[in-house]
């Protein structure tokens, strides 16, 4: 565990600064290194399922790829937040450290654009180029017109379906049909995962005056739980009748259960560690892919 200065709503009674233990897992999460990793683990896992060839040159280009998003995405995000009003530790490390973090951000695209211009075939190019313009649409949105969100509550959806389809980017083109409905499963369990954020932050967003499905939709909070049971239930129904991508369906249904208990247990949980409990839940494919 690492010491921190707390922020002000943590300050003591005596006026000074406490200190604050901060988890591994939100450290991770504060320098958005769980999101690639998640996407890596979810391609090897297709890649594996369906015999799709998927070199490390391409696995590489994911990582950074993904990583170079959610750092982007919070450097903005950070960009328009009121440090006078409640923050999550992942904000307060990026406002703290905003010059590194542009460092960061120009040598990640540098590396990346490197990777992918030397190292990817000209149809992963082109596939990954749509996936990519559709995720400078959405920052764009999120960052320009972020009112968009509260007319069409599709924030949530948006990411969960941008992640899922830049997770299998490298092997689309080998893919049969077969991968199709383990491929939505997987979306809806990212789209759940970022419900499930949204709705565990609502008070941050609140205080932040910030828009996401929680905030202008609050009824969505209890539709959670019974939508993670019904995907995990679903995803195992799919696995005993689709033997070809059961490793999937299985990793699915465990996920999705891990978020409901979460999100049951999310009282009892430190904010920062549940939100990067919530993206870490879903890497059960680096545990249990040996197995199939």
């Amino acid at each position: 565990m690492i010491a921190t200065t707390a922020s002000k709503s943590f300050a003591d009674q005596r006026g000074g600064p406490q200190k604050v233990r901060i988890s591994p897992l939100a450290w991770m999460n504060a320098i958005c290194l769980d999101a690639p990793l998640v996407a890596v683990c979810w391609l090897w896992l297709f890649a594996a399922t369906f015999k799709a060839p998927v070199s490390a040159a391409e696995m590489a280009a994911l990582f950074l790829t993904a990583w170079l998003i959610y750092l982007a995405d919070r450097l903005g995000d950070c960009v328009s937040v009121n440090v006078r009003r409640a923050t999550s530790f992942r904000q307060r490390f990026c406002v703290k450290h905003r010059r590194a973090w542009l460092v960061v951000v120009g040598v990640v695209a540098v590396v990346d654009a490197t990777v992918v211009a030397t190292q990817l075939g000209s149809g992963v190019l082109m596939i990954g180029a749509a996936v990519a313009l559709l995720s400078i649409a959405y920052l764009l949105t999120n960052q320009l017109r972020p009112g968009a969100w509260r007319v069409l509550p599709g924030k949530e959806l948006a990411i969960g379906v941008l992640f899922a389809a830049g997770t299998i980017v490298p092997i689309a083109l080998h893919l049969p049909s077969a991968a199709v409905l383990p491929w939505l499963l997987f979306g809806a369990l990212c789209t759940l995962n970022c419900i499930s954020i949204a709705v565990w932050e609502r008070w941050l967003d609140d205080a932040q005056r910030r828009i996401s499905i929680a905030t202008a939709f609050p009824r969505v909070s209890g539709f959670l739980l019974p939508a993670l049971v019904v995907l995990a239930v679903a995803s195992c129904v799919v696995a005993q009748s689709t033997k070809a991508a059961e490793a999937i369906c299985v990793c699915v249904s465990i996920s999705a259960g891990l978020l409901a208990l979460a999100h049951v247990l999310r009282r009892r949980i430190q904010p920062d560690v549940r939100t990067a409990l919530g993206d870490l839940v879903l890497l059960t494919p680096a545990v249990l892919l040996p197995w199939f």
